[in-house]
């Protein structure tokens, strides 16, 4: 903004003023307050001439304001802006608070007014927790790959395995995301007050909510399902009464009691951090549907506004106006696609080989009613949240697709420079989340992931025949620890 290498610095306009782009970090001295520093500068008669042109601009009737005053102010009145209730940073704070409660996503300020106060921390207490449940996690894996190398490895034994590994790795990947998380939410509020014209989508706080309702009572209920399933199967290895959960536990972590003694003490922390991690699982695959769906409104908003018009005859200024605000939402998608991208990667690696896993395990006798019932529930729960986070995340993609029809209808009067630009964009770019860019996730996707579990799961078949040829194992038959 300013020329360092011409003297005759002239006014700059407040109205043409880039707050966000200048050199004021780089100018405000560290040991005192912005204010303070305005104070001193403005007043002081040593910074006349070209050195008071590097901390004043003018407004429109050229009167010397101090910039830095002005920075200040400005960020004193937006600390105190209170977002609209349906904007995706209030709508988001119960799914924080709970991906919280989970050890996961460790902001501070998810409460706040605005987005200004989302600040991430190592040495907070949300950080503190996420690091414990890692260690715990991390010491399950150890005990896991230690039973692997006294007892082999089979297909079966890797389950445990991929859940505590994945359930490691998402721990990670949210603390990179709960770094990511301000500045995420910094450009959504831009694009937001960018597109204020258009408004809030309706509801939006009540459909997070409907959404992690059903995807978080599903998932306790298919865990609850899971703990009763393995307490029936341990009723035959107990004495009766109590001793059934010595038994129960005994079973579902094998990998650590036996090679530690029992005990009630080291079991029940066990249980409930199993809890957690089955409740992180199934949150990484909310945290994609509900910022999907939060990127996928915005998309629909523009599109409807483009619908109450077409056919009209209408200025090249309203196109360009459209084009800039589709531009808009296609870079916040590419940012959004940077940041979720591992996660996506993660969730569609998790769900296609427990999907796999499932259809292994159908093949086994089914002991009783229940356990066929807890089956048919655990695998339909799998396929339905699988398909829900590929349609909710391809929705951005459907989406963006909408305005070539629009475009296409423009009347001759209309059509120009402006309206072919926007429809070169639309037919050009291919806006969708990606997993790590070895996929996009498109509705073509759903029949290429069905297509490889049928392709994994001949395989597996195979293999799990040549393994239990061989070592004569009858899965039918429950083994006591």
């Amino acid at each position: 903004m300013f020329n360092d290498d011409n003297n005759n610095t002239g006014p700059v306009y407040l109205k043409h003023r880039n707050f966000a782009e200048s050199a004021y970090r780089q100018q405000q001295p560290q040991p005192i307050s912005a204010v303070q520093f305005a104070d001193s500068a403005f007043n002081s008669k040593a910074n006349k001439g070209n050195n008071i042109s590097k901390l004043e601009i003018q407004d429109d009737l050229g009167m010397p304001v101090n910039y830095v005053r002005i920075k200040a102010l400005e960020d004193d009145i937006r600390m105190n802006i209170i977002s609209d209730k349906n904007s995706l940073h209030r709508a988001i704070t119960p799914v924080l608070i709970l991906a919280q409660m989970c050890a996961l996503l460790p902001v501070q300020g998810i409460r706040g007014k605005n987005t200004s106060y989302l600040v991430f921390n190592w040495y907070s207490w949300p950080v503190i927790y996420v690091f414990i449940v890692i260690a715990a996690s991390l010491l399950i894996l150890s005990f896991s790959l230690i039973k692997i190398y006294m007892t082999g490895l089979t297909y079966y034994s890797t389950g445990e395995i991929m859940f505590f590994g994945s359930s490691l790795v998402i721990y990670i990947l949210f603390i990179h995301l709960a770094r990511e998380w301000p500045k995420v939410m910094e450009k959504w509020e831009l694009m937001e007050r960018e597109m204020r014209q258009f408004g809030y989508p309706s509801k939006t706080a009540f459909k997070f909510k409907i959404l992690t309702s059903i995807i978080m009572v599903l998932a306790i209920i298919e865990h609850s399902a899971s703990v009763l399933t393995g307490i029936m199967k341990a009723i035959p290895c107990s004495t009766g009464g109590l001793d059934i959960f010595r038994a129960y536990f005994s079973m579902s972590f094998r990998q650590v009691f036996a090679l530690i003694d029992y005990s009630l003490v080291i079991a029940i922390p066990l249980g409930f951090l199993n809890l957690m991690l089955a409740c992180a699982w199934n949150y990484m695959d909310l945290f994609i549907i509900i910022l999907a769906c939060a990127l996928s409104d915005k998309f629909k908003q523009l599109n409807q506004k483009l619908a109450s018009i077409k056919g009209k005859v209408l200025p090249s200024t309203y196109w360009r106006k459209s084009r800039e605000t589709y531009n808009l939402l296609a870079s916040l998608t590419q940012d959004f696609d940077e940041f979720l991208s591992p996660v996506i990667l993660l969730s569609f690696a998790n769900n296609l080989y427990f999907i796999c896993l499932q259809l292994l395990n159908s093949l086994k006798p089914m002991h009783n009613v229940w356990e066929a019932i807890y089956f048919v529930f655990s695998f339909t729960y799998l396929v339905g949240r699988t398909c829900a986070v590929s349609l909710y995340a391809a929705s951005i993609n459907d989406q963006s697709k909408k305005p070539k029809a629009i475009l296409f209808s423009v009347p001759t009067e209309s059509y120009g420079v402006e309206v072919a630009r926007f429809l070169t964009q639309v037919t050009s770019d291919e806006l969708a989340l990606t997993g790590c860019n070895f996929f996009s996730v498109t509705r073509t996707l759903m029949l290429t992931v069905a297509g490889t579990i049928v392709t994994y799961e001949i395989v597996l078949i195979q293999f799990n025949s040549v393994n239990s040829d061989g070592n004569g194992q009858n899965h039918t038959i429950v083994y006591c620890p």
